[in-house]
């Protein structure tokens, strides 16, 4: 696997990510969301340090259309990535935010937005988990909502999703 191809989903790919039916084995799926919107193929080994058949199973997904293999130049112009996802050597199973007593409201602001395009790709928009999430003003509120967010992600794709989210939600609120 050539290291500084990028991958990046499919419409078929997208619809096997939000779809109620699934064709894909969860290995499979899960390699396919580590993808999203564009990703370098030796990003996506370092993402999945463990997965051992990672360069067969994205030779079979290639070959099944659930995603497309795009040269350095036309992955940027074509698909720069939404979010900035936290490697998985930095997600720790109890995340906290620092206390801080006055975060400022954009910082809050910012980790609810991370954690609301987080779900809205992965679990949609209708679920009761996001819909308190973006109500969410302070940081309150935000500590209280975000272990609900993260189980439902854990539900829905992974735990090490769920976590992922969870890292980068706090890593955003943070940094204010």
């Amino acid at each position: 696997m050539d290291v500084a191809m990028h991958l990046s989903r499919t419409e078929k790919g997208h619809e096997e990510i939000f779809s109620q039916g699934h064709s894909l084995r969860p290995k499979q799926r899960q390699i396919l969301f580590a993808i999203g919107n564009g990703i370098a193929c030796g990003e996506l080994r370092s993402k999945l340090p463990n997965c051992v058949e990672l360069q067969e199973m994205v030779k079979e997904l290639l070959q099944n259309g659930f995603i497309r293999a795009q040269s350095d130049g036309v992955a940027k112009a074509a698909a720069p990535l939404a979010s900035n996802p936290v490697p998985a050597t930095t997600v720790k199973a109890e995340a906290t935010l620092p206390v801080a007593e006055s975060q400022p409201a954009d910082s809050v602001a910012a980790g609810r937005d991370y954690v609301l395009e987080f779900m809205a790709r992965l679990v949609g928009t209708k679920s009761p988990a996001y819909r308190q999430m973006s109500e969410v003003r302070d940081l309150a509120g935000f500590k209280a909502v975000l272990p609900m967010c993260r189980k439902v992600i854990a539900a829905v794709a992974s735990p090490h999703q769920a976590a992922e989210m969870e890292a980068g939600a706090i890593r955003v609120a943070s940094s204010g």
